[in-house]
């Protein structure tokens, strides 16, 4: 808990914050709503990000009018920012005079914000019960330097899709759960059906580098630091499998470009017959290719059931210069209770809470057998070994853009693999020592 530091970079946001927030310092106090013994009162704003439009519309305008209700002499004001332009946002404002109370940020953007004082430390403000109502994974993508800056709200993490019909001509039982078993699989799925069906993930680096975290199954690929990984049997044997794969037909030519949209597309064609997506993948699947959506099943991730799991988060967090601090907290902690968790994990219909009482009602203990349905439930299943796996740093572009570039190389044959989990790990500390971040994951 708390592992995760990073130096500060001095820059013009960062230098007008600091003498901002030391000259506001002595208002907050007087224009904070008192103690929580008193009545809340006066304006609260909450920044939502890319959540605008219905079904959102509907489930904030229920939940605004619910908290003024508690709070009569609160006005409660929602606004939805672009996900792309919340940080920038948020910095800005907090140079500024108007400030929002509550807003929504994924872990990258809160541990930047917080390493240059922007963020509210939550960890005395919120009850032991509030931090105990939380999934431990990502409850822990709240803290930065040992403090709590956030509270976590929603959640998307990683299951296995199949197309069943495919699997059962090859005579395929269970999903793989190792490297080893991916290779088997693909080739005996490969040869019933005649086409490519393993699709590795290559996003911009960072569906692989995640991978690389879960094969190593709680050994630091990173240490202070510096890469780790050089010597990992389960990192080298995966890629020298996925080249092998990819020599053999068994991977899509496709996939050195490695995108999810690839995936779907593939996946829509029977060109892919299995790979790792969230909740959300078979959306386009089942307004494309229906039958396809039809035959899909769900699993777990493919790998070991102890190794970790990555998990999505949005979190809340209070700017350091809110003027109404009891009101932000108050209003942070309704908005992620497990009842509100709840309900919008309903309206959304592809995202999890982060309440482990939220997590137990029959709508994710029973969500029926719709592929959909299905897939949820994995996900959930998956939660208790779930955590962010790649922490936010300065050289996160650096090593993603090395990442990709490298294994799709090895994938090609260009590299033997070897020489790329070596050449990898060297991009790696260069991108430490550039930014001079000693991080541990």
């Amino acid at each position: 808990m708390g592992r995760w530091t990073k130096k500060v970079a001095a820059g013009s946001i960062a230098a007008a914050l600091s003498l901002s927030l030391a000259a506001c310092s002595g208002k907050e106090e007087a224009s904070g709503s008192g103690s929580k013994s008193e009545e809340l009162s006066g304006k609260v704003t909450l920044w939502t990000a890319s959540l605008k439009g219905e079904p959102f519309d509907t489930y904030f305008k229920k939940l605004e009018t619910n908290f003024e209700k508690l709070h009569p002499k609160l006005d409660l004001v929602i606004e939805d920012i672009p996900q792309n332009e919340m940080e920038q946002k948020v910095l800005t404002s907090l140079t500024g005079g108007d400030v929002p109370d509550v807003v929504n940020l994924n872990p990258h953007y809160m541990s930047n914000i917080a390493a240059q004082g922007g963020l509210l430390d939550l960890t005395d403000m919120v009850s032991d019960e509030t931090k105990k109502s939380f999934v431990e994974g990502p409850y822990e993508s709240g803290m930065y330097d040992e403090k709590l800056y956030a509270l976590p709200w929603y959640l998307t993490t990683t299951v296995s899709w199949y197309n069943g019909s495919q699997f059962d001509k090859a005579g395929i039982k269970e999903l793989p759960k190792d490297t080893q078993g991916i290779y088997d699989t693909a080739k005996a799925v490969t040869k019933a059906t005649g086409k490519p069906s393993y699709y590795p993930v290559v996003n911009d680096g960072n569906t692989i580098m995640e991978k690389m975290v879960s094969l190593a199954n709680g050994e630091p690929i990173v240490k202070d630091g510096k890469a780790s990984f050089e010597e990992n049997q389960e990192i080298l044997e995966f890629f020298t499998l996925t080249q092998k794969m990819y020599k053999e037909g068994l991977i899509p030519q496709e996939a050195a470009e490695g995108s999810l949209n690839t995936g779907q597309q593939l996946y829509m064609a029977g060109n892919a017959s299995f790979l790792e997506g969230g909740v959300t993948f078979l959306g386009p699947v089942e307004s494309g290719a229906p039958d396809v959506y039809k035959g899909s099943k769900a699993g777990q991730p493919l790998e070991s059931g102890e190794a970790p799991v990555n998990v999505a988060v949005m979190n809340f967090a209070v700017p350091a210069k809110t003027k109404n601090k009891e009101a932000a907290v108050e209003l942070a902690e309704y908005v992620a209770n497990p009842e509100n968790q709840l309900e919008f994990a309903k309206t959304a219909g592809t995202v999890l809470p982060a309440t482990k009482e939220s997590l137990e009602d029959n709508y994710f203990k029973n969500p029926g057998d719709s592929p959909k349905a299905l897939g949820m439930l994995q996900a959930s299943e998956s939660l208790s070994r779930a955590k962010v796996l790649i922490p936010p740093t300065e050289n996160s572009a650096d090593l993603r853009a090395a990442t990709k570039n490298i294994f799709v190389k090895n994938l090609q044959g260009k590299l033997k693999p070897e020489v790329a989990v070596k050449e990898l790990a060297s991009e790696w500390n260069k991108a430490f020592e550039k930014s001079g971040e000693k991080v541990t994951f």
